[in-house]
């Protein structure tokens, strides 16, 4: 075999490994994770989910919340960790980082790089109160694509989730899915979401309570 054979084999093997990654990559994106089912009997305690309030998706996308929609949105939040930590309740932010090269690739060409690793914009939003709340670090919509997540609430006897934050049509939709999956408990705080594309939402939201998810 030449050289020039050699390397045409080598080249032609890292293109289909390229396209294979891309498109696992958006089936991934685009899908709830599955785990093992809990025993939610055993389970007694909530937890508050505060999903993607950073900066780079509450003021620097190139598709912006309006400015009373994003302080609307971030004051219910506040309200329900104020709430939550009155209760006892475990209080947990969940924080978008694109870790994958397709997601970062299209982040950078169509969304002005939001997201990705490096950006000061990955912080979360100045307005959010969140105190010292633990946080976990996500690659794709599901907050569950991180097993560490999973594991915390089982150390904390969590079996019943209320979910917060954004994109409701997105992050929030997958998170709840991913929950469900697993077989906690899932209440969607409705006013304490927040989305960019409303008009995709009441089907959304359809399939949610479908499957399980409780709102308030």
């Amino acid at each position: 075999m030449s050289f020039m054979t050699a390397a045409l084999s080598v080249l032609g093997a890292f293109a289909l490994y390229a396209i294979g990654y891309f498109f696992w990559v958006v089936w991934i994106s685009s899908k709830a994770t599955t785990g093992k089912l809990i025993d939610r009997a055993t389970r007694p305690n909530t937890a508050l989910l505060v999903i993607d309030v950073q900066e780079d998706f509450t003021r620097n996308s190139p598709k912006p919340y309006s400015e009373d929609a994003r302080a609307r949105g971030i004051a219910r939040i506040n309200q329900e960790i104020e709430a939550a930590h009155a209760a006892g309740q475990e209080v947990i932010l969940i924080k978008q980082v694109f870790r994958h090269w397709p997601a970062i690739l299209a982040m950078k060409l169509l969304m002005r790089g939001i997201g990705t690793p490096g950006r000061k914009g990955l912080a979360f939003d100045e307005d959010l109160k969140a105190g010292n709340a633990p946080v976990f670090e996500k690659p794709i919509g599901d907050a569950f694509s991180n097993p560490a997540l999973d594991a915390y609430l089982a150390g904390q006897n969590v079996g019943h989730l209320r979910l917060t934050g954004l994109d409701a049509c997105q992050c929030v939709q997958f998170t709840a899915k991913g929950a469900l999956n697993r077989g906690y408990a899932v209440d969607i705080i409705e006013p304490a979401t927040m989305t960019v594309t409303p008009e995709k939402w009441p089907p959304i939201k359809d399939e949610l309570l479908a499957a399980g998810a409780a709102f308030s």
